[in-house]
């Protein structure tokens, strides 16, 4: 008798302890939105590998006061990229969070790391004649689609180009000629003149 009593009560906290493990109990893993506040652009001209660095601030984030860190580094909300005709140049853009100046933190690495949800894509309007293809040292997604964080910008002759330029989440296509082609939702945009003469 005391064997059987034994024996229920062993089955009871065992089915007690399944019905505990239940899905609903494992840990919910939250993926935070990035806080995107900052996007450099370095600029280097691949005839005498000199770089110029422009910081914008993404929308929405006012810095307040800040003096500039370098020449070329501009808070300036519409600002002018100087190019020469007939020369290529590399762009490389990166995307920060800035708002802890003690912690400034690079989410360029999260948009690697999720290079198959995201496409840097530049629109150009106006005169320029600019030819934008990825660069060397670019990263790709898992189809082999660049991710355009690094792009070569080759020059023939003198214009003015208005430039936006997208960092785009989850795109529906990769390929394209207006921000439209591209679907999925806007993460940055920032905005600048390439001066071409």
């Amino acid at each position: 008798m005391s064997k059987n009593i034994f024996f229920k009560t062993v089955l009871f906290s065992f089915i007690l302890f399944l019905t505990s493990c239940d899905d609903k109990d494992e840990p919910v893993t939250i993926n935070e939105e990035e806080n995107f506040s900052l996007v450099t652009l370095t600029v280097t001209n691949e005839a005498n590998n000199t770089s110029e660095t422009y910081r914008f601030e993404v929308e929405g984030h006012a810095h307040g006061d800040e003096t500039n860190t370098g020449s070329q580094d501009s808070h300036d909300e519409h600002q002018e990229i100087e190019l020469e005709p007939n020369l290529s140049y590399l762009f490389e853009i990166r995307f920060y969070n800035d708002d802890d100046p003690t912690n400034i933190v690079d989410i360029t690495l999260e948009v690697i790391e999720e290079a198959d949800e995201h496409h840097v894509f530049y629109e150009l309007t106006d005169g320029a004649n600019i030819t934008i293809t990825s660069g060397p040292g670019d990263t790709t997604d898992s189809n082999s689609n660049p991710l355009n964080l690094i792009t070569r910008w080759t020059t023939t002759a003198a214009g003015v180009a208005d430039v936006e330029a997208y960092l785009i989440h989850e795109p529906t296509s990769k390929t394209g000629d207006t921000r439209d082609d591209f679907g999925g939702a806007t993460d940055v945009e920032i905005e600048f003149e390439a001066h071409v003469e």
